[in-house]
């Protein structure tokens, strides 16, 4: 899988990089922070990577170096589910050809919803761009999908719009998926709920950990306690949180809460 900086895109839309992106394939493209890439994320992204395939496109994303709710709503943020380093592996497994990472910034956050799209457009040879059926883009979200739809259509764009995944768990009644619900369970130790969603155990980038020197985490940290987790080669590690901290960093790459 390839990266790109959305830097290194201005610079090919400039016209300061010699290069074409990708050689000048053709694209599909889905925009999102994909924070945990759960099995909502995992429905997109698999209509994308088929339609693409059928097609003839690259396939890839367009993300952010954090999530946007921490950007967004930092204050009553409860921290992210993936760093990047684990989000991109988890494109690299889905099968996604290329990645562009952006840095929400102000010039970023102020440009409108058709800028950015025509950016995709010239500049990433997007032919398809696929997107929840609530997704927004450009200056404050003003860009919703019915204005999405109009644009893709004078620009000759196909569009897909895939509707939210739920689930049901001990009662009738249906959660929607997503990194918030996830959130919640984890914030209260529901590993077993959020493994299900995530469809994988959720796992802490230890490494990340290791190279902050801030007090802003790198990861959402379960509840105060012991746990036992697994490192990356399936050995047992007891794990303590104290004061949404780790009491003492162990010696390991990751660490999963699969025997939790």
């Amino acid at each position: 899988m390839k990266l790109f900086t959305w830097n290194d895109i201005l610079s090919i839309l400039n016209g300061d990089n010699s290069a074409d992106f990708l050689g000048g394939a053709k694209t599909g493209v889905s925009v999102g922070s994909f924070d945990g890439l759960h099995k909502g994320h995992r429905k997109l992204l698999g209509e994308l990577l088929t339609a693409c395939r059928g097609k003839g496109l690259s396939a890839g994303v367009v993300t952010f170096l954090r999530p946007l709710p921490g950007i967004k709503h930092s204050g009553d943020y409860m921290g992210d589910l993936t760093t990047l380093n684990q989000r991109i592996t988890l494109f690299e497994e889905l099968g996604l050809d290329f990645a562009i990472i952006v840095d929400f910034d102000d010039s970023f956050a102020s440009m409108m919803g058709a800028d950015f799209l025509n950016i995709l457009l010239n500049v990433c040879n997007m032919e398809l761009l696929a997107e929840g059926i609530d997704f927004r883009c450009g200056f404050k979200g003003a860009t919703d999908a019915q204005a999405i739809r109009y644009w893709a259509e004078q620009n000759g764009v196909e569009t897909i719009f895939v509707d939210p995944v739920y689930f049901r768990e001990g009662t009738d009644e249906e959660e929607r998926i997503s990194s918030s619900y996830i959130r919640k369970m984890l914030s209260r130790g529901f590993f077993t709920t959020a493994q299900e969603l995530l469809e994988r155990p959720y796992e802490l980038d230890i490494a990340s950990f290791r190279r902050s020197q801030t007090e802003k985490l790198p990861q959402l940290l379960p509840p105060d306690g012991l746990y036992r987790t697994e490192n990356e080669k399936g050995e047992l590690v007891r794990l303590e949180i104290k004061q949404r901290k780790i009491v003492e960093l162990p010696d390991c790459q990751v660490l999963r809460f699969a025997s939790c």
